[in-house]
């Protein structure tokens, strides 16, 4: 079994518990990649270095951070650091890994969005100077190399851009997708520090379960608020690769993988 899961990287994700179902199930033989986000880290090191957090909101509702020149390098900072804690974690429970970092590893790659388009008070602006990207090819032998090594792959929320040899800030539950469909997963779990897709978003014993209880894909879209938006995009686009099943699952509690699987998260399949 092959599986990609990713965990964001903001406050209230419980990193140990993840790290240590991994460690457990890849010395049982299941593969796993895993992918971070790192917007915890990232609003930390803005706050000590005096750099302004701007979020901003595209006119189709998708949420996203504007990434400048000083950005781009902090966030950048922010995923190497995240990820170098996954891997000490990692090995503290008994897993090897790597951390294939796409300056020196060459395993993603993504177009850079210089100019993005931020929809606030009933009005469209253009924003220029930014350094996200757009993910162009994912290099799977990479990934499945380092599986196959007995390793578990360990991906950032970053992609170089073949034209200036940059990071660019990537979309780490696009990035999940992406990756699940490279190297034919058999399922993809993304974990954020909310159970799942819900009706009220304040309340989660309106967590949808399944995508069969609701019928159309448009009427799961038409819950999705906030992050929770892009999160059903990536689903969209990993089913559109080959992905046969997908979770979107608690990653605060413990053995998050085996919790989702049992059923307490929304589960999606083709």
């Amino acid at each position: 079994m092959i599986g990609v899961v990713k965990i964001g990287g903001a406050e209230g994700n419980k990193l140990d518990f993840l790290l240590s179902e991994l460690a457990k199930r890849t010395s049982n033989g299941e593969k796993w990649v895993l992918v971070h986000g790192a917007s915890g880290i990232m609003d930390k090191l803005c706050r000590d270095r005096g750099v302004e957090v701007r979020m901003v909101t595209s006119p189709s509702g998708y949420r996203s951070r504007y990434v400048g020149e000083k950005e781009r390098v902090l966030f950048r900072e922010a995923a190497l650091s995240y990820g170098a804690k996954i891997q000490n974690t990692l090995a503290n429970f008994g897993a090897q890994s790597k951390f294939l970092d796409p300056e020196t590893t060459e395993s993603v790659f993504a177009d850079r969005k210089d100019i993005i388009r931020e929809y606030s008070e009933g009005r469209t602006r253009i924003l220029r100077g930014n350094y996200s990207g757009t993910i162009t090819s994912v290099e799977s032998g990479k990934i499945i190399q380092t599986l196959d090594s007995g390793f578990i792959p360990i991906l950032p929320p970053l992609g170089l851009d073949s034209s200036s040899s940059l990071s660019l800030n990537i979309d780490g539950d696009r990035l999940a997708a992406s990756v699940a469909g490279a190297i034919k997963a058999d399922i993809l779990v993304i974990l954020s520090n909310i159970p799942g897709l819900m009706k009220d978003m304040n309340d989660p014993e309106s967590l949808i379960k399944n995508r069969s209880d609701e019928g159309s894909w448009e009427k799961l879209e038409d819950y999705a608020a906030g992050n929770m938006k892009r999160k059903l995009l990536a689903c969209r686009e990993a089913f559109e690769l080959g992905v046969p099943k997908i979770y979107l699952a608690d990653g605060r509690v413990e053995e998050p993988l085996k919790n989702a699987e049992r059923g307490n998260g929304t589960c999606l399949t083709l």
